[in-house]
């Protein structure tokens, strides 16, 4: 059975809090000329309302989730771009490697997998020495790159600040700090080249309002199907963009993450305008972020 249990979005325009530069940027360096799938466009209600959950965009998957006094950031340490993708700047990655505000209350990292347009070592190292109490959880690949080149001499996490995360496929792990509570899923990247790739999917639960992201999980049912996805009550999916591109992704979409509210991400800044354009086309219900700090709110009801 379905739970009933689904959130109300709220696009909050980063209005709720005085964020730096607030819109710091297109996170395509570049205006889209379809706004319809962000902003308030995209829903009825917006501005200061309650909210449970807010959520704002970083750059390409990362994303910083926060409730109340509960943060999570994931795929947020990337300060360089990346085969293509975009990457943090200015007064954001300032705040990030200081752990200042929106950061400062953030209590685990996670990172889905190894990849530089998902991880880079060096904000990773900067951060967590700034947010000495954060937990970094993730896979060996990527606890591996804090101990690897590090010409400037960043300090290195303590043992303590990381935490080992490698399920087996179908199996998932369990991680709860304070009142967050993550389940990390084991989703292959794909074969060949990607066959080694340790990529982690994340239910990530706070503020009463669930949240699945998948790093870049290969578009395969396998992938999924032991999970009982639907069955979890998730409200809000991150999802590789390119999946709404696909017959198979649409059938991933439709029958393990909808009726949830989807948020398209991993765009590249020289296709952000594009892929806006035609999702809200096909797709408007899904939303598309296009600054750095765009910030959407999330409200769990039961209906």
């Amino acid at each position: 059975m379905l739970s009933s249990r689904r959130a109300t979005a709220l696009v909050l325009l980063c209005v709720l809090h005085p964020l730096p530069a607030c819109a710091t940027g297109d996170l395509g360096e570049q205006k889209s000329e379809t706004p319809a799938q962000s902003g308030s466009q995209a829903f009825s209600k917006a501005g200061n309302e309650p909210f449970d959950l807010e959520v704002l965009a970083l750059a390409n998957e990362g994303f910083l989730l926060r409730a109340a006094d509960d943060a999570v950031v994931i795929d947020a340490f990337v300060s360089m771009p990346y085969a293509g993708y975009g990457a943090l700047s200015g007064e954001p990655l300032e705040a990030l490697l200081a752990g200042t505000d929106p950061f400062d209350s953030v209590d685990i990292a996670l990172a889905s997998h190894e990849h530089g347009d998902h991880f880079q070592p060096s904000p990773a190292r900067n951060f967590l020495a700034a947010r000495s109490e954060c937990l970094l959880a993730s896979s060996p690949q990527v606890l591996a790159q804090l101990d690897d080149v590090n010409p400037h001499g960043e300090p290195v996490p303590p043992a303590k600040a990381q935490r080992r995360v490698l399920p087996a496929p179908g199996e998932e792990e369990r991680v709860e700090v304070g009142s967050i509570r993550i389940d990390i899923l084991r989703l292959s990247h794909g074969s060949g080249r990607f066959a080694g790739v340790e990529n982690l999917g994340h239910v990530i639960t706070l503020g009463g309002v669930t949240a699945l992201h998948v790093g870049d999980a290969a578009m395969e049912f396998a992938n999924f199907e032991a999970y009982g996805l639907r069955e979890r009550g998730i409200d809000v999916v991150f999802v590789p963009y390119w999946y709404f591109k696909d017959s198979t992704g649409r059938r991933i979409i439709n029958e393990h993450f909808r009726p949830a509210k989807l948020i398209a991400c991993h765009i590249s800044p020289s296709e952000l305008s594009e892929v806006t354009r035609q999702l809200a086309r096909t797709d408007p219900d899904v939303l598309v972020p296009q600054k750095t700090f765009e910030s959407f709110g999330f409200r769990n009801e039961h209906w």
